[in-house]
């Protein structure tokens, strides 16, 4: 394949990336999610960090039907929407929107035609006239047929007719229903509901708009929109008739979200026909400052109880399945080429196990890759009170070098680094949390170099030997280390460089500046030399001075 090459995803590729289990495999899925029409093959690679398996992935993608190159994909769309035209045909309902419906029976040639019934807004909608066609005389085949004045009457009645009733449809005073709407609405949640208006809108297809939705008491829970495709469905079946409806611009505290029936308590929504809740653009807010999202994507219910949700962010980033739990939501979080806000460093993939409660989302089995190694473990964040943080985990394998470039700019260092972290933090906001932020680690980083400080050189010259800048090769370096926002403290320090190995310790500012210092040995065939040092300097470049 060609290196420039842009693929885009087919209607299955779509699909498969909304319904986890179509595309099991790890390597596929990171792949397809990454597929927007826009990246190269090369950009995927890069992004991903691994050619060979981009490669690999698009090849058994594009076999598989999920992708096509960019120039093949409006041919792979059009062929699905025609394969489904057929499909957007359904049956007029018979009963009305928000009160019992009236029922008629048919009685024979003299009964009433049943879309001729009323609808709950009390007019009537769309009536048809019955009219048997007349049996016309069978024209000569020598005589020209005569001329039908009444058919052409007839086509232009029946089209002003229904030009009518377009123009009733459009103009009807829906909005004098909008205090029933709201008692419905909120008789369905349980709390009390406001609604700007209440319109029917044509483009960009014809539905239903619900604007200015507020949720209980307060302004904080808003909707901005809520539509109802197939209009006619609650004009003649009311709220049972609605199988989807899609929320637009939703802002909503954590605890509101999960007062709603079936979804974080018992009970069901009293609209037992809804099957599909479309979500653009959700924001959940976390306490005063917070939001969660935005995110978008698609609600299942079952018998008006919500059997599972599926979430993304715009840019695919992250996927979230949820289910409903007595004490809160069940989620599932997978993430790949994702940045958590606050941090420089990207996870390129991330899984995990997580429960939103009204006060804390806790994060638990989390299995992310990260700066070339791999992090396991749990983190909570909390906002009952400020915002606070607490998390434990296991580095495995890190490269130093990567941390270095993304994370401290000023230190320059290579090697594998694993060990424990223990992190905390408390902030009004945000990025004041992570500036708070505390991280303890016991840290173990093997086949590694220091850049810019010479231990040995500064060991073999013996006392009063002071050295300036150089490199220091060893084997292992152990270590504790605490960092906040003044600064890192490093103690405890054990460093094995074959011959020689070191302890001590040493503090850094959050400016860089070192203040340390190390009991140095250097072990001989005949003899082992002790050597105090210090050091000193801003990093990356630090002075080591060997005390006379």
């Amino acid at each position: 394949m060609s290196s420039g090459q842009i693929y885009a995803k087919t209607p299955i590729g779509d699909e498969a990336v909304r319904q986890s289990t179509r595309v099991v495999q790890r390597n596929l899925r990171m792949v397809l999610v990454q597929i927007d029409g826009k990246l190269s093959v090369d950009e995927l690679a890069a992004k991903i960090g691994n050619a060979r398996l981009v490669e690999n992935a698009i090849e058994e993608l594009e076999r598989g039907g999920y992708i096509v190159p960019l120039a093949q994909q409006s041919a792979a769309w059009a062929m699905r929407q025609l394969n489904s035209a057929t499909d957007q045909l359904a049956a007029v309902p018979q009963s009305m929107p928000f009160g019992p419906a009236t029922t008629n029976e048919s009685k024979g040639d003299g009964g009433q035609s049943q879309v001729s019934r009323f609808s709950s807004f009390g007019k009537p909608v769309l009536p048809v006239v019955d009219a048997a066609p007349a049996e016309l005389p069978q024209d000569s085949e020598d005589e020209p047929a005569a001329p039908r004045p009444w058919l052409k009457l007839a086509s232009w009645s029946g089209l002003g007719l229904l030009l009518l009733s377009i123009l009733a449809l459009v103009f009807f005073p829906y909005n004098n229903y909008r205090p029933d709407i709201e008692r419905s609405l909120s008789g369905a949640l349980q709390m009390p509901v406001r609604l700007e208006s209440f319109s029917l809108k044509l483009l960009p297809e014809p539905h239903f708009a619900l604007g200015g939705v507020e949720l209980g008491d307060s302004e904080e829970s808003r909707i901005e929109s809520i539509r109802i495709a197939q209009p006619w469905r609650l004009l003649f079946s009311g709220a049972d008739g609605v199988e989807e409806v899609t929320v637009v611009g939703a802002s909503m505290r954590v605890n509101r979200l999960l007062a709603l029936p079936a979804v974080g308590r018992p009970g069901a929504l009293p609209w037992s026909g809804v099957r599909h809740v479309a979500l653009r653009d959700l924001r959940v807010a976390a306490g005063d400052t917070l939001y969660l999202g935005p995110l978008q994507g698609r609600l299942q219910f079952s018998v008006g109880q919500l059997e599972s949700a599926t979430l993304e962010t715009p840019d695919r980033s992250v996927l979230i399945s949820a289910k409903p739990m007595d004490s809160g939501l069940d989620l599932l979080l997978d993430g790949r080429a994702w940045q958590l806000p606050g941090l420089p460093a990207t996870f390129p993939s991330f899984q995990a196990k997580a429960m939103l409660r009204e006060g804390s989302l806790e994060l638990r089995e989390i299995d992310a890759s990260c700066l070339g190694g791999l992090l396991k473990g749990t983190w909570t964040l909390s906002w009952n009170d400020r915002l606070s943080m607490s998390g434990s985990g296991v580095m495995t394998r890190l490269d130093l070098r990567r941390i270095s470039a993304d994370l401290f700019s000023r230190l320059s260092a290579e090697g594998d680094l694993g060990g424990n972290i223990r992190v905390s933090g408390r902030g009004d906001d945000w990025p004041g949390l992570w500036r708070s932020a505390v991280a303890e680690m016991t840290i173990d980083v093997t086949r590694g170099l220091l850049t810019g400080v010479d231990i040995g050189e500064a060991a073999r010259r013996g006392q009063g030997a002071v050295v300036r800048a150089g490199e220091t090769r060893f084997d292992r370096l152990r270590a504790v280390l605490s960092v906040s926002e003044q600064g890192a403290l490093m103690r405890d320090i054990n460093l094995d460089a074959g011959p020689l190995t070191a302890t001590g310790q040493a503090r850094i500012s959050s400016a860089g500046e070192v203040n340390g210092g190390l009991l140095v040995l250097v072990r001989s065939s005949v003899s082992t030399t002790r050597v105090v040092q210090t050091l000193s300097g801003a990093l990356p470049t630090l002075t080591v001075s060997a005390a006379q």
